[in-house]
C-alpha cells in the first residue's frame, strides 16, 4: 500500500509540474510588409511559387516553420504549440480579400511558428485602388475547435501605383530585397504600344521592328533610336516628382504606368525607363532596368546572345524639343534632317552617360553586398513569375 501511495504521490506531482510547466498559446496578426497592404505586389507575384525551403541564419538555427501557403503575404505567429494540435486560421479583408482559410496539425510540440492561409483576393477590387487609405484585416485562430480570439487590424493599403522594393524587418529577420517589383510596370501588353510602333515606323527612320533577327548591332540600335525619337515627338519631359509614399517597414515608390506617363508627358527616371523596356520589349530586344542609388535607367542587349549591353539615359528624353510627329510629312526636308540630327546627338549622349555609369559600376551588379546597385533583368523576372500590371487603360 506504501509503494501505491508512493506512485500515486509521484504521478500527482509529475502531473503538476507539467500543468505548471505549460505555457498558454498565444498568438498575432502576421504581415510579410508590416502594416502595409500593395495591390500591386499581390497582382505582380500572383502566380509566383517561391518554392520556399527552410531558411537557415548565421548561427545555424532554422528560422520559425510556416504551414498552409509557403508564398503567402500574411496570416498568423503562434507561440507554445502543444503536440497535436489542430490549428484553424481564418483572414479576411472587406472587399478585397475574400474569407481564406487553413486548418492545419502540428504534431510536434512547437515554440514558434506560422500559419498562412492560401488568400483569395478580388483582383478587379485590387486594380482599381490608385489612393492611399485605411482597410480593416481580420483574423481569427482556433485550436482544436475552440475560438483563440479574433483581432481586427487597421492597415494602409496602397494604391497601385506604389511600387514596394524593399522590406526592412529589422533585427527580428533578415530584409527582404523586392527590387524585382520594378519589372511588374514594364507591360509589353499595354494596348497603346502598337500605335506608339506605328508612329515609329511613320519617322522612317525603320521599314519594320525586327528585334535581332538581323543579327546586325547597328540595326538594334537604330530601332532603339527609333522608338527615342517618337517619344521626342511625344513631347515627354523629365519630371522630378519623387515624394514616395508613407510606409512603417517598407521602402517604396510611386510609378507611372506607360499611359499616364504619355497622357502627362513626363517621367521620371523610373517611368521613362518603365516606359522604353515596355516598348523595347514589345519588339523582342532583351531589356534591363538598372538601379542605382538614387536614380534608374534603362538597358538593353544590342545582340541575341547578350554579348554587349548598353545603357540608356532616359531622363534625357526631354532634352530636345522636336515638332509634333502631325507635322512630319509636311515638314521641310532641310528642317527634318536637322531635328532627326539633334535627336540622334541626345540619344548619343544618352547612351555615352549610362555606358559611364553601368562601367564604373559593373562591379557592384550582382554583388549581394551592394544591395542599392541591381541590374533587373525583365525577362528573368518573366520567367521567375512577375507579372506585368495592367493599368486599366484601353486601347486608343
Amino acid at each position: 500500500m506504501k509503494v501505491l501511495r508512493a506512485s500515486l504521490a509521484a504521478s500527482l506531482l509529475f502531473v503538476a509540474c507539467s500543468l505548471q510547466a505549460a505555457k498558454p498559446v498565444k498568438w498575432e496578426p502576421w504581415l510579410e510588409t508590416g502594416g502595409d497592404v500593395f495591390p500591386s505586389l499581390l497582382i505582380a507575384t500572383a502566380t509566383v511559387d517561391w518554392q520556399a525551403e527552410a531558411e537557415v541564419d548565421e548561427d545555424g538555427e532554422e528560422y520559425a516553420p510556416t504551414f498552409g501557403d509557403p508564398n503567402g503575404w500574411f496570416g498568423v505567429n503562434v507561440s507554445n504549440v502543444p503536440a497535436n494540435s489542430v490549428l484553424k486560421v481564418e483572414v479576411q479583408g472587406d472587399g478585397w480579400l475574400k474569407p481564406s482559410q487553413v486548418e492545419v496539425k502540428i504534431k510536434k510540440a512547437t515554440e514558434d511558428l506560422y500559419i498562412t492561409p492560401k488568400a483569395v483576393f478580388n483582383y478587379e477590387v485590387l486594380h482599381q485602388i490608385r489612393e492611399q487609405k485605411p482597410v480593416n484585416l481580420t483574423f481569427k485562430v482556433s485550436l482544436n475547435g475552440a475560438v483563440l480570439g479574433e483581432r481586427n487590424e487597421i492597415v494602409t493599403m496602397h494604391g497601385l501605383n506604389d511600387c514596394p522594393f524593399w522590406v526592412d524587418h529589422g533585427e527580428e529577420a533578415e530584409s527582404l530585397d523586392l527590387s524585382w517589383m520594378f519589372a511588374a510596370y514594364v507591360n509589353e501588353n499595354h494596348p497603346w504600344i502598337d500605335k506608339i510602333l506605328q508612329e515609329a515606323l511613320q519617322t522612317g527612320l525603320v521599314d519594320s521592328f525586327t528585334g535581332y533577327q538581323s543579327e546586325d548591332s547597328e540595326q538594334v540600335l537604330t530601332q532603339v533610336f527609333a522608338i527615342w525619337h517618337v517619344l521626342q515627338r511625344k513631347g515627354i519631359r523629365y519630371s522630378d516628382i519623387s515624394t514616395t509614399p508613407g510606409a512603417k517597414t517598407v521602402y517604396c515608390q510611386t510609378v507611372r504606368f506607360l499611359d499616364e506617363s504619355l497622357d502627362a508627358t513626363q517621367a521620371n527616371c523610373v517611368d521613362g525607363s518603365v516606359l522604353m523596356a515596355s516598348l523595347l520589349r514589345k519588339i523582342g530586344i532583351t531589356s534591363y532596368l538598372v538601379m542605382v542609388p538614387g536614380h534608374c535607367y534603362l538597358a538593353f542587349d544590342t545582340d541575341a546572345e547578350g554579348e554587349t549591353t548598353v545603357g540608356l539615359e532616359t531622363t534625357m528624353l526631354g532634352n530636345d524639343k522636336l515638332k509634333p510627329l502631325k507635322e512630319l510629312p509636311s515638314m521641310e526636308a532641310k528642317l527634318k534632317k536637322k531635328e532627326f540630327a539633334t535627336s540622334l546627338k541626345t540619344f548619343k549622349s544618352a547612351i555615352s552617360t549610362a555606358n559611364e555609369d553601368l562601367e564604373e559600376n559593373a562591379e557592384k551588379f550582382g554583388d549581394e553586398e551592394e544591395t542599392d546597385y541591381q541590374l533587373i533583368n525583365i525577362q528573368e523576372a518573366r520567367d521567375f513569375g512577375i507579372m506585368p500590371i495592367a493599368s486599366g487603360r484601353k486601347r486608343s
